[in-house]
């Protein structure tokens, strides 16, 4: 039997959504630029100096499609 879905979101989530968006952009910012930066060197074999370039574009796209995608999702929930 299956048991009817949460409305709510994760406390997470939901703390995530009370945020500002420039505390978003500074919390996310160094995450994705990380992890893209340790894609474009590991996987896909980039020099380090273009790595770091790309770890610091692709970081602040994805920062800014996860403010965007936030605050549709805090928006379309109200």
């Amino acid at each position: 039997m299956k048991q009817a879905p949460s409305k709510l979101p994760p406390r997470l989530v939901l703390w995530w959504e009370t945020l500002e968006t420039w505390q978003q952009l500074a919390i996310s910012f160094p995450v994705f630029a990380v992890i893209a930066f340790l894609i474009n060197i590991g996987p896909f074999s980039q020099p380090i100096v273009r790595s770091v370039f790309y770890g610091l574009f692709e970081g602040g796209i994805l920062s800014g499609l996860m403010v965007v995608a936030t605050r549709t999702e805090r928006d379309r929930r109200r």
